[in-house]
């Protein structure tokens, strides 16, 4: 088993749509130059905050299961997209149904993607020092114990790529520091791992994107790229006025940018977190961005947010999704080690420009557990059509 907290310099100035530039960057999260981890930093003019709340965490981490044997042969994959409120989210308990078939009518999941919101990681990699820290959320799981998500993924024998964004508060001496943010755990080997920033409006954001690697049955390559999100719910008091939705909209539209100039932006995409779109439907101009770069699936509209009631239903969490025919040669060269292992290793060569993967039109359903959580899950199963 191998786990590596890992980070890397990365590219400045991701809203608007300004080119990238390399950062050497200084601060306590983003300081090692293993390159597993690209980073898009947010603006300049936000530099001096972000990297206030970025003093609070450590660096990013990247887990790979020991037992790996190459990119496996899938028919379906789903894709899960939770908030799991730092910790009172079962994470255990839901790997284990997912696996089971409970929330697919008694079809058994062997593999899916969690794209998590509100995970924390704790210990000796989280610094104690001078940082912008919110206050800390650790709500006591109806069951079980809070499991941070390195543990989860090593308990489950899963590949992980996690984000923290901010601390997760302050720490009593006698307590390990945790740190909180966005994660991808997956059954599916997981590169092009991404760190984007996103402009300050109330909390250090960060998204976390990675591209799930496998193959069809009949041995053609899949590549599927995966994001999760969280936006602000609201903006600082100098512009409060920004938390009925524009600050929501600077943060997608500097999403939108930096994925746009991703290395792997033509792969097939599932973009899902938590929006915070909690303004009237008018307002929160974040929903037309992102879908305007991922118009398949169906839109959210059941409430989404299981805490406590606050009068009307809320529809924070969103799944998005574009899954535009890949065409595998025009997009991996033959001899990339994860293109050319078949499903049981064998060496298996990219054909040529008609070996395409067809996804059927993805549908999204809300889970009606939240699990301890105060969002209720997402799930979308996606399977795969015939070569075009």
């Amino acid at each position: 088993m191998t786990l590596s907290a890992v980070t890397a310099a990365g590219a400045a100035a991701c809203h608007a749509v300004p080119a990238l530039a390399s950062d050497t960057v200084a601060t306590a999260c983003v300081t090692d130059q293993v390159r597993e981890v690209t980073w898009v930093r947010g603006p300049e003019a936000d530099r001096a905050r972000l990297d206030r709340w970025c003093a609070g965490v450590g660096p990013a981490v990247v887990h790979t299961p020991a037992d790996r044997r190459g990119a496996p042969s899938v028919r379906e994959v789903a894709v899960v997209s939770w908030n799991t409120n730092v910790g009172g989210g079962d994470l255990h308990g839901f790997i284990a149904d997912l696996r089971a078939g409970r929330f697919t009518g008694g079809d058994s999941v062997q593999h899916f993607v969690l794209l998590l919101q509100e995970v924390f990681r704790r210990g000796p990699d989280v610094p104690r020092g001078a940082a912008t820290r919110p206050r800390r959320i650790a709500p006591q799981p109806a069951r079980g114990h809070r499991a941070d998500i390195v543990e989860v993924a090593r308990q489950h024998d899963l590949h992980l790529f996690y984000v923290p964004s901010m601390a997760n508060g302050w720490a009593p001496a006698d307590v390990a520091a945790e740190d909180r943010g966005n994660a991808i755990v997956s059954t599916l080997p997981l590169d092009g791992r991404t760190a984007i920033e996103l402009p300050y409006e109330g909390q250090r954001r960060v998204a976390a994107g990675a591209t799930v690697r496998s193959f069809t049955p009949d041995g053609r390559a899949l590549h599927l790229r995966v994001v999760s999100v969280h936006l602000d719910n609201r903006s600082t008091l100098s512009r409060v006025h920004h938390s009925f939705g524009s600050g929501r909209a600077r943060q997608a539209e500097a999403l939108a940018a930096a994925l746009r100039r991703d290395t792997e932006a033509h792969l097939p995409t599932v973009l899902a977190g938590d929006l915070n779109t909690w303004a009237p439907h008018a307002w929160e101009r974040a929903l037309g961005v992102l879908r305007t770069h991922f118009p398949q699936g169906n839109a959210t509209t059941a409430p989404t947010f299981a805490g406590r009631p606050m009068g009307v239903g809320r529809t924070l969490d969103h799944m998005m999704f574009d899954l535009a025919d890949l065409t595998l040669a025009s997009t991996m060269p033959a001899t990339d080690p994860v293109a050319t292992s078949g499903p049981s290793g064998s060496a298996r060569r990219v054909q040529g420009t008609d070996d395409r993967v067809a996804f059927e039109s993805p549908i999204s359903v809300r889970l009606d557990d939240a699990r301890g959580s105060d969002h209720y899950p997402l799930l979308a199963r996606l399977s795969f059509g015939d070569r075009s």
